[in-house]
């Protein structure tokens, strides 16, 4: 996967301005540094996407992000502390839809994916596949199927641990198809992969960003595609709507929110911000290098989306008795 733009590595970071433009009209905000919690480890494509975001709204306000990676507990620590933080714009949450995810298997959250965050606007989007290893004689999901029927609950799907997209897309999975596949929780993207591409587990529900690298380097083969398009990383690979199975979209959404309270003008400010620097062809086709899908949202279809998959993922959590450890 390539590296993200050079920056310092410690806990709270300072982001160069890159893709830096004249910054917009002068106003009270932000008069000084701003910091972006992330609830991810450095170095994954959370991680990228949130840092280059970060950097493009310092270039397009002309005023210094600082980036903090603040993992744990599947992103709840960091949205946490920004739920918790003063609304006036200095404390910001990069976050990817672990925030809705974890309503629906944690028994209690420390925030409400609803109500205790003025989302700010979409940055990108990135679909969730089914993955088999390079060594697996599937070649498509009809093949998949039938080898999950002839042996029921014998097939293991990997994740990145209990809750997260690649739970959510293999539980939608077995509820479309009718088929018993064994969730294997993992503890992050690299260990699951290794087990994968080693023939450990034959399958793996991932996005397309978390494994993009493995599948170029020919480890990984693509099976189905989740979300309403074919990637186009993946041209020839269709999508379960086509294949006739109406599912929940468990791809990855990335986006930008404030602390619930945080004044109407600085939430436009900062939407406006990441708009026009989404639109800048650079920062499209570097998004793009990384398998993800540029997509601005802006606070309203934003805060929709927060909300139609808040309902979604409970009714497949409380379908399949899914919880969190």
């Amino acid at each position: 996967m390539t590296s993200p733009p050079p920056i310092r590595r410690r806990s709270a970071l300072a982001l160069p301005a890159l893709l830096a433009t004249p910054a917009l009209a002068q106003t009270a905000w932000p008069d000084r540094p701003v910091r972006v919690l992330m609830g991810f480890p450095p170095g994954g494509p959370t991680d990228f996407v949130g840092r280059f975001t970060a950097a493009g709204l310092q270039g397009e306000l002309g005023q210094t992000m600082v980036f903090e990676n603040r993992p744990g507990a599947n992103s709840v620590l960091a949205a946490e502390a920004v739920a918790r933080a003063a609304p006036d714009g200095q404390t910001l949450l990069f976050s990817s839809n672990s925030l809705v995810m974890n309503a629906s298997v944690y028994a209690r959250l420390p925030y409400d994916p609803v109500g205790s965050f003025a989302p700010i606007g979409m940055v990108a989007t990135s679909p969730n596949v089914l993955w088999c290893g390079a060594s697996q004689p599937w070649r498509n999901l009809d093949e998949m199927v039938a080898a999950a029927k002839a042996r029921p609950g014998t097939l293991g799907y990997a994740s990145t641990g209990n809750g997260g997209n690649g739970h959510f897309g293999g539980e939608t999975l077995r509820q479309a198809l009718g088929i018993d596949i064994t969730h294997v929780p993992y503890r992050g993207t690299a260990p699951a992969l290794l087990d994968v591409m080693a023939g450990r587990v034959p399958l793996m529900l991932q996005t397309l960003v978390g494994a993009i690298g493995p599948y170029r380097e020919n480890q990984l083969r693509p099976l189905v595609v989740f979300g309403p398009q074919r990637a186009p990383e993946l041209p020839d690979v269709p999508t379960l709507k086509e294949l006739g199975h109406e599912v929940a979209d468990s791809g990855v959404w990335f986006g930008v929110l404030a602390p619930a309270g945080t004044p109407a003008p600085i939430v436009l400010r900062a939407s406006q911000a990441l708009s026009t620097f989404l639109a800048k062809p650079e920062a499209r086709a570097q998004l793009a290098t990384q398998a993800s899908v540029p997509f601005y949202a802006g606070p309203e279809e934003f805060a929709a989306r927060i909300r139609t998959d808040v309902g979604a993922w409970a009714e497949v959590a409380r379908r399949a008795g899914m919880r969190a450890e």
